[in-house]
């Protein structure tokens, strides 16, 4: 009922009782009159308690609706999106960034566009005597997608991303006599690189499938540095696997995980024969567990190396490593990173070492025996900028594979077989803004070969970032 009849009404009310109030007495009509006004009252009441109930109804309708809005735009994962009409989570994220690199003491970029101090040149040779090569890329940009989709079982999680960091590492295509000058697309055109994968996984509950960071590396507690590759004497490796996690509140995470094998075995002239076969999975298990002081990893690899040429040749031998690594926190916000990595035939879990040989004569494979140490600590100044030191010592031990590489000469040489590795990187990186990442680091490296060459290389590394998250 509206204002207006109200008064009508009581107006109406007031003229049908005029004929009767001349005869009722004064006491009559002030009772008339106070249960009139009373009327009045209630009935105002009621319309106000009904607008006030419509304007509650809008503002749950109101927030209702910015509750629908605000579930389409945000999904489950960080700065994800819901896709329109399902339960699915989208994140898109990446980096583009420049390097700008300066070659000093030797000339080492031929073999990477990062440092790779494995084939570094040696004293006397012609790399040693140039020095002062500069070049830009901006190959180790990159672009990636995660999605999340709810099921009964929990999350499915997955994860594509790749970069364009493709070989030939350096950029220059080799051209052979076939190729056309159109078809070729290097620094001296368009610095165009081919795109890679890097991930490509889904993750359900303590069940990962897919390609990502090997079981046996430790990503985590891996030192940041400017250079890409990063230290010498640690794991850095991608591939395939099935991987299993249990994990325990009190006693941290048992992983346990069957990865791609890959049987590369060199023959007397340093080559990789083409009879390697990889029959068994390589397999890795792995315990973490955070601490108050830091962190804490435990990890084991296992790997077959087999030669099957299908025509006389099938040898096989089992190589074995193992790592611990792990965080100590220091003073403020500062820490440091370790990693201890040894073993015997684990080839590529080590960065970087051959791996194996085949002893035509015994008809026997030989497995080379490795240890490394990766030693890094960060000093937080503020919360934009970080510095970084960071060793890194790789040391081949002398064993029945070192006398057979000496044996063919594959002891010396640019591409010889290295007794020892020693890298240095200083660098520091600045946030000016949150997205953004500034950064230059200065590398030094020496190598020693089994047959007692020695050289080295030094570069300076400047990082320009952005941080799509």
């Amino acid at each position: 009922m509206t204002f207006k009849k109200i008064v009508l009404a009581s107006l109406l009310a007031g003229i049908g009782a005029a004929p009767q109030a001349f005869a009722a007495t004064d006491a009559e009509r002030i009772a008339q009159l106070e249960a009139q006004l009373k009327l009045m009252q209630a009935q105002l009441a009621e319309l106000k308690a009904s607008a006030a109930k419509a304007e509650d109804v809008k503002d749950i309708r109101n927030q209702m609706e910015a509750s629908v809005k605000e579930n389409v735009v945000v999904g489950d994962i960080p700065g994800s999106f819901r896709i329109p009409g399902t339960e699915t989570s989208i994140h898109l994220y990446g980096i583009a960034e420049l390097n700008l690199v300066r070659e000093g003491k030797g000339d080492n970029g031929d073999s990477d566009y990062a440092t790779f101090l494995p084939y570094a040149p040696l004293s006397g040779s012609a790399g040693a005597h140039r020095s002062g090569q500069t070049y830009l890329h901006g190959r180790t940009s990159r672009i990636g997608i995660e999605g999340s989709t709810p099921t009964p079982f929990g999350q499915v999680m997955v994860k594509v991303e790749g970069d364009f960091n493709n070989d030939p590492r350096t950029g220059n295509a080799q051209v052979s006599s076939t190729d056309s000058p159109k078809n070729i697309f290097t620094q001296q055109v368009t610095n165009s690189y081919n795109f890679r994968l890097r991930h490509a996984y889904v993750q359900a509950g303590p069940w990962l499938a897919g390609q990502t960071w090997s079981t046996f590396m430790d990503i985590d507690n891996t030192p940041e540095t400017v250079d890409f590759n990063g230290p010498i004497g640690s794991t850095f490796l991608r591939q395939p696997q099935l991987r299993y996690t249990y994990a325990t509140p009190e006693s941290g995470n048992f992983t346990v995980a069957l990865e791609n094998p890959v049987s590369y075995v060199y023959d007397k002239t340093g080559s990789t024969m083409p009879a390697g076969f990889s029959k068994l999975p390589d397999l890795v298990m792995r315990w973490d567990k955070p601490f108050t002081w830091g962190a804490l990893s435990l990890r084991g690899v296992t790997l077959e190396h087999r030669l099957n040429d299908g025509n006389g040749i099938n040898v096989a031998r089992r190589g074995m490593g193992l790592a611990a690594s792990g965080q100590i926190k220091t003073v403020g916000d500062d820490f440091i990173s370790w990693m201890v990595t040894g073993g015997s035939g684990i080839g590529r879990y080590f960065n970087y070492i051959e791996g194996a040989g085949y002893d035509e004569a015994a008809n026997r494979i030989r497995m080379e025996r490795v240890a490394g140490l990766v030693l890094g600590y960060q000093r937080k100044v503020s919360d934009t900028f970080r510095m970084n030191f960071v060793y890194g010592l790789q040391k081949n031990r002398a064993n029945e594979y070192t006398d057979w590489a000496a044996a063919n000469g594959l002891d010396s040489g640019r591409y010889g077989i290295n007794r020892k590795l020693s890298q240095l990187h200083v660098g520091a990186i600045w946030n000016p803004i949150k997205p953004v990442d500034l950064g230059a680091e200065y590398i030094w490296g020496r190598r020693e070969t089994l047959a007692g060459e020695t050289g080295g290389m030094s570069r300076v590394n400047l990082l320009a970032r952005y941080n799509l998250n």
